[in-house]
């Protein structure tokens, strides 16, 4: 498939999840563009090369990633985009992890800070995850392992990567529009993006002094969509990911 072909059956897909579910995409990309505005102002002010610069470096990454989840999701790949999903719900954790554990910040900053010396490793994932304890209840506990099943080529992954009908298989070698694939990104993406929102009201208070009222109030009335979203579809997008792959 040459280039220009790839990427007119990109568009193709794009456009036709746009066309079905244009509330639900438009509802992350507020989250996703309003933790972009609450960082804005973090940049060019003086920082303290030490938990909140690590802080801000955390945030961007996941931003990044659901950004570009995001657009694997409305492009027709939904085992990309969880992926990264998984690779953002890591940043929070650790984010988290630093803000209850500052003193462990410089384990990750001596690699990005010539000044900084530490000794001893950075902890696992999983020893993060655990030391969260009921924090991470606040993104549902399901999440992190069900998006590990996706970031590895195990099993539950693997369907969402072909479809049949009439006797033939059809591999997808590029983007494929599912309705029901693109709900279950959705909900995963809401999930993890949400929380990131109240981590950057923390990061605002301890740079600036005080999280901006305006651009709090704001994240709120976001947050609260969101939660009403995960309600209104959680059941069917967990459905879906038992069921397991495309529909032809």
């Amino acid at each position: 498939m040459c280039d220009s072909a790839l990427d007119q059956r990109n568009q193709k897909v794009r456009s036709a999840s746009l066309t079905a579910m244009p509330e639900e995409i438009r509802l992350l990309d507020d989250i996703l563009l309003h933790m972009n505005h609450g960082m804005t102002p973090l940049s060019g002010v003086s920082n303290d090369r030490g938990l909140n610069f690590l802080a801000i470096l955390l945030l961007h990454r996941a931003f990044g990633s659901l950004w570009r989840a995001r657009e694997d999701a409305i492009c027709g790949y939904p085992v990309q985009s969880l992926s990264l999903c998984r690779s953002a719900l890591e940043d929070w954790g650790t984010l988290c992890y630093v803000e209850r554990h500052p003193e462990k910040g410089n384990l990750w900053l001596r690699d990005v800070l010539e000044e900084v010396e530490a000794s001893g490793r950075e902890p696992k994932f999983s020893e993060i995850w655990k030391d969260l304890g009921d924090l991470r209840q606040k993104i549902a506990e399901k999440a992190y392992s069900i998006l590990s099943l996706f970031a590895h080529p195990r099993g539950v992954g693997l369907p969402w990567l072909y479809h049949w009908d009439a006797g033939k298989t059809y591999f997808h070698m590029g983007g494929y529009f599912d309705r029901r694939a693109l709900e279950m990104c959705l909900y995963f993406l809401v999930i993890v993006a949400q929380p990131l929102l109240e981590r950057t009201a923390q990061l605002q208070s301890r740079v600036l002094g005080d999280a901006i009222p305006e651009w709090v109030r704001e994240g709120k009335d976001i947050s609260k969509q969101a939660s009403q979203f995960i309600e209104r579809v959680g059941d069917r997008a967990l459905d879906g990911l038992e069921a397991g792959g495309i529909s032809g």
